[in-house]
């Protein structure tokens, strides 16, 4: 009579997953951060920026006006990220783009291409702040899991073809 409530412990002990097959570990999340490389492009492509390169200011077809950016990633599971980007002027530290900072998902990579985001368009407001300046191109991605990756490049903002006909 003593062990006849040995019998409900065990099989709620079973029940609640202490029993058979507990062993396992769970599930860690992948411990490889993204990576990702900022560019420049329409939808479609991606162009690397060198230092010193021009950054073409691209007129809108509602008022404003924009710099093309596109980034590449690695190692981004599930393929969408936040994505962050800014233009600052160097001279001074000054943003010359509104914040952009948006959930994305990216294309997925091919035998030919990393992951990819393209034709984002970053704003430039007030073009007199940046036209002729140097610049740092920042773009920075955080994963589902909060890793996150940054890329920076330096061009010179310079006006570039009307992106409407």
């Amino acid at each position: 009579m003593r062990t006849a409530w040995l019998w409900p412990l065990a099989t709620t002990a079973w029940l609640m997953g202490c029993g058979e097959g507990s062993e396992r570990a769970p599930e860690e999340p992948s411990t490889t951060p993204p990576r990702v490389a900022v560019g420049v492009g329409r939808p479609g492509q991606y162009i690397p920026v060198k230092a010193g390169d021009t950054l073409r200011l691209q007129r809108g077809c509602q008022g404003s006006q924009h710099v093309f950016v596109s980034l590449q990633a690695w190692n981004l599971e599930p393929l969408s990220a936040t994505v962050s980007l800014s233009l600052t002027r160097r001279s001074d530290g000054q943003r010359v783009s509104l914040p952009y900072q948006l959930r994305l998902p990216f294309e997925p990579a091919n035998t030919q291409r990393p992951a990819m985001l393209s034709g984002l368009l970053l704003v430039v407001p007030e073009p007199s702040e940046a036209l002729g300046e140097p610049v740092t191109l920042e773009a920075r991605l955080e994963d589902a899991q909060g890793q996150s990756s940054t890329d920076t490049r330096e061009g010179v903002i310079q006006w570039g073809a009307d992106a409407c006909p």
